[in-house]
């Protein structure tokens, strides 16, 4: 695989960190993730399965590791940190900015030790700047980055996808893998500084392209284009429009009878646009979503029916892409979206049991 013979090591917990390190696992990296006494705190997260040991969100985002129990505060435990950061090619941390300095493996310490490590520190607001030291969790930040969509009544609106903490991820293993080029290439190593509030300000191009050149943004509507809208349907399901090329709109009205709405379709979004998403909400009211499904098809216009995460993964597409593994037992995990031609991802699907490799990765720590 494309990884293999790269060691990891993660310090971090709950979202960000470990879905780096976790995609790298799938990908053949040796990850070994260090875990205080008490374990990261999501292990203790909602269980869903029989004989579950540790909680959903921890085992997607740790399948395939190797748990190692270290407590940092201890002298004895920090010699042992200190030894495997020796070897290794990575080190992902997403402690508070500070903490890693007064544990004794901080960027400077562990390139001093390993001039070639990649150190990677995911954190809220990053490591430098008035807001280093205060806590963020994901919405927080979106609310500061300006990202948080507007409800039909204006109101903030959450999203169900945790934005800053997923995009930190990608843009974390983005950043590592560069570092890891330039490593190899000059034997140098970098710590990279990675703020999730960063992330979530490049989250929507143009509309901070345009914030870029005005004191005063313009107002997001709550009231997007018409064509890019669900719609109910006449059976109670949803129907989610993309005709939004001025292609697509043209062919969804003149299909529908209302082709003097198209220049309204590909006009100003917002409240403008009223009068077609009457019109719309009107015609696919009339018919059950599997029709709507159909003639969407036979007129090559775009569209979606609205699942649910349990309806998505039972999707055709989704079997035919490999997406669902199925392990001995005959349960069902997600596979790696990121698909190789040439050595594919092959996730290991264990996830391992606090401290559960501790005793042989510290039996095999080079003590001269």
């Amino acid at each position: 695989m494309k990884l293999s013979g790269i060691r990891v090591l993660d310090f971090s917990r709950f979202m960000a960190g470990p879905l780096v390190s976790a995609i790298m696992a799938d990908h053949g990296a040796d990850v070994v993730k260090i875990e205080p006494p008490e374990g990261d705190p999501t292990r203790g997260g909602r269980r869903t399965r029989p004989h579950q040991h540790a909680g959903d969100s921890f085992s997607v985002l740790n399948r395939g590791k190797r748990s190692v129990v270290l407590d940092l505060k201890q002298p004895v435990d920090r010699a042992y940190a200190l030894q495997l950061i020796r070897d290794a090619d990575v080190l992902i941390e997403s402690f508070s900015p500070g903490v890693t300095a007064r544990l004794g493996i901080d960027p400077a310490t562990a390139l001093e030790l390993n001039p070639r490590v990649v150190y990677c520190s995911i954190s809220a607001f990053g490591q430098s700047g008035p807001l280093r030291d205060a806590a963020g969790h994901d919405p927080a930040v979106q609310a500061l980055a300006g990202i948080l969509s507007r409800g039909r009544d204006d109101a903030p609106a959450i999203a169900s996808v945790s934005t800053a903490s997923w995009g930190s991820a990608l843009s974390a293993l983005a950043g590592v893998m560069m570092a890891l080029v330039a490593a190899r290439a000059t034997g140098r190593g970098d710590h990279l500084d990675l703020s999730m509030h960063d992330v979530a300000l490049s989250a929507r191009p143009g509309a901070i392209f345009d914030a870029l050149d005005n004191d005063v943004a313009s107002p997001e509507s709550p009231h997007g284009h018409a064509i890019l809208e669900p719609y109910r349907t006449a059976d109670g399901q949803w129907l989610c429009v993309g005709a939004g090329e001025p292609r697509f709109a043209r062919a969804l009205l003149d299909a529908l009878g209302g082709p003097h709405l198209v220049d309204v379709a590909l006009g100003k979004p917002g409240a403008a646009q009223d009068p077609l998403r009457r019109f719309l909400s009107d015609a696919f009211s009339r018919r059950p979503l599997a029709a709507w499904l159909e003639w969407m098809a036979a007129h090559s216009i775009s569209c979606a029916p609205v699942l649910d995460y349990a309806q998505a993964l039972k999707h055709p597409h989704v079997s035919a892409r490999g997406m669902v593994m199925i392990d001995a037992a005959g349960l069902r995990h997600l596979n790696t979206p990121i698909r190789f031609a040439r050595e594919p991802g092959e996730p290991d699907l264990h996830v391992p049991r606090l401290g559960e490799h501790t005793q042989a990765v510290l039996a095999g720590l080079d003590n001269t």
